[in-house]
């Protein structure tokens, strides 16, 4: 998806008539690069001047050098791309921070890697239990970690590896006799204990059974939970990244932003989705305690922080047959997966938090998930009309084609984590198993989305997946599986080489999607997501020009400059 030299040499003609002239010095010139501003009229330009914290002239670079004075900082971006800031619509920057400081089995290739990396850290780790995260569950189908594996791997302490999608743990047997789960034990609610076939738990534990274990882990205190925000917010800005979407906070999370920003160290913009009913994932919080987060979250926001959204949690994952769908699983006669609410109960809380004038934030990853959302919020916009909140629907695994319209016809928001769609061992050993190959090929239908006119941003899921917002443009555009080496067959799709190549999508949407449109789904168009005077300098500076290079190169490129109000806060060194 490249831009031709003809669209260029337009845009270039055309932004005298569309950027106002200057009128005061600037702080800061940036020129010498392609200027990608992300503004409604799609206008490229030469050079882009700050002052202060905002950007006041977009356009040539002679007319931006009149704004120059003695003291003006120079950037020559020497031919490469500047644009906005990125803006990942879906993070968790807490537990990001988790996984850079502990165990983090996610950058390992193959379950070989993997394994050398859990034994190092057993080996160097002097905690009572052993914690690791970013465990690539696709190694081990179809039912995860077993305890022979595990017990090999740390048999003197107990042992706790996190799956990447956040759904599942794997515990080891003396892990298991800690917390006094055996044979006996009874599925909680909503979770399941995956188990021999004797009966006995086999070492992976899904959604809500995840809390018989992590409630005997030590508890993070508030300073462990800052220094965890501060890794996340340095590594977040490093990827370009400037305004982001919390996707789950809880009090203790919120207390972390609060202080940090009091501190001078919050270098992002963040809009937060209150988890509904209970808190993050270290610390549950009270009824009283979310009510009272709800009620004061008009004096809870500031420059940097703001609280308005709620998340739910819709249904689970496919790889654990707890996604909802509307037709059933294979080989499981009648079973469509676990759904969070029945109907009449979501319709009543969307409802209510529309009432409240809340954005609402959801997971969905089955098509009866996506679905169920659909239709609360539908039914609640029936009730109290049309308001512009901008409501999020997460994950979008599998949408019915029915219901593609739909986004642009509620005002939905799709968010897309589209790192994922590419034919991984995630969709070959656990999604094309229990699904089938006719839903695998409809997976991930951001094509369809963009095609029918609703709004698509994009978002990392982090620490679930990649945080670079590059790497998941190229999956975007390519939708091909790592390891493919480069082939590009568009008739692969039997050979599941290439998923779904009629959902790609070219570069400048997703582009958008990163920009101006996960602004405008945060509610902060005015402020950020185009280089438009007027609007506030974040600005980042990449080391290629992105529509100049093959689509497969794009996560090669890296972040050299990141700024937020005019204000550096990463360089590549």
């Amino acid at each position: 998806s490249r831009i031709s030299n003809t669209t260029k040499t337009l845009c270039f003609l055309g932004f005298l008539n569309v950027f106002p002239e200057p009128s005061e010095a600037a702080d800061i010139i940036i020129s010498g690069g392609h200027i990608f501003t992300a503004d409604e009229n799609y206008s490229s330009a030469e050079a882009v001047a700050v002052q202060g914290n905002s950007i006041v002239f977009v356009g040539s670079e002679k007319q931006a050098m009149a704004l120059r004075k003695p003291e003006t900082q120079i950037i020559d971006a020497q031919g490469k791309m500047v644009l906005p800031g990125f803006h990942d619509a879906h993070i968790h920057p807490i537990l990001g921070g988790r996984s850079l400081l502990g165990c983090d089995l996610s950058i390992a290739p193959d379950l070989q890697a993997l394994t050398l990396i859990l034994r190092s850290c057993v080996a160097s780790s002097n905690n009572t239990w052993i914690v690791a995260e970013g465990l690539n569950l696709g190694f081990f189908p179809p039912s995860g970690p077993t305890l022979p594996w595990l017990d090999q791997i740390s048999d003197t302490k107990p042992l706790l590896v996190r799956a990447s999608d956040g759904h599942a743990i794997s515990v080891n047997s003396i892990g298991l006799a800690l917390a006094k789960i055996d044979k006996d034990t009874i599925d909680p609610p909503a979770g399941l204990i995956e188990r021999d076939y004797s009966g006995n738990p086999s070492g992976t534990l899904r959604e809500s059974a995840i809390e018989l274990l992590e409630t005997k882990l030590p508890k993070t205190n508030g300073n462990q939970r800052i220094t965890l925000l501060l890794a996340a917010i340095k590594e977040i800005n490093s990827f370009g990244i400037t305004s982001i979407f919390d996707a789950w906070v809880g009090s203790k999370d919120i207390a972390a932003y609060r202080t940090v920003e009091a501190n001078g160290q919050l270098s992002l913009r963040v809009r937060a989705a209150l988890a509904y009913g209970y808190g993050d994932l270290f610390v549950k919080d009270s009824t009283d305690t979310y009510e009272s987060l709800l009620a004061d979250r008009v004096k809870l926001k500031s420059e940097r922080f703001n609280l308005a959204a709620v998340k739910l949690f819709i249904d689970g994952v496919l790889e654990g047959e707890t996604a909802a769908l509307l037709s059933p699983y294979l080989h499981k006669k009648g079973y469509r997966g676990e759904i969070t609410y029945d109907q009449s109960q979501l319709n009543k809380i969307v409802a209510n938090l529309i009432n409240s004038d809340l954005q609402v934030y959801t997971h969905a990853i089955g098509d009866g998930g996506v679905r169920a959302i659909l239709d609360a919020v539908e039914n609640a916009q029936s009730i109290s009309g049309g308001k512009d909140l901008r409501h999020h629907v997460s994950h979008l695994q599998l949408i019915h084609p029915d219901d593609y319209e739909r986004f642009r016809e509620l005002g939905i928001v799709a968010n897309f984590q589209a790192l994922w769609a590419l034919p991984d061992e995630w969709i070959i050993n656990l999604n094309l198993p229990v699904v089938g190959i006719d839903r695998v090929n409809r997976m991930y239908p951001i094509g369809s989305i963009v095609r029918s006119g609703g709004t698509i941003v994009g978002g990392s899921d982090w620490n679930v997946s990649s945080l670079n917002p590059l790497d998941a443009i190229e999956v975007a555009l390519l939708r091909q599986d790592w390891k493919a080496n480069d082939k590009l067959d568009k008739d692969s799709l039997s050979q599941l080489d290439v998923l779904n190549h009629k959902e790609r999508v070219n570069l400048e949407t997703m582009l958008r999607a990163y920009t101006i449109n996960a602004a405008w789904s945060m509610h902060q168009e005015k402020l950020t997501g185009s280089l438009t005077p007027g609007k506030r300098a974040d600005i980042i500076v990449l080391s290629d020009d992105l529509f100049e290079i093959p689509p497969q190169h794009i996560s090669q490129v890296v972040v050299e400059r990141t700024m937020i109000d005019g204000i550096q806060v990463y360089r590549h060194e």
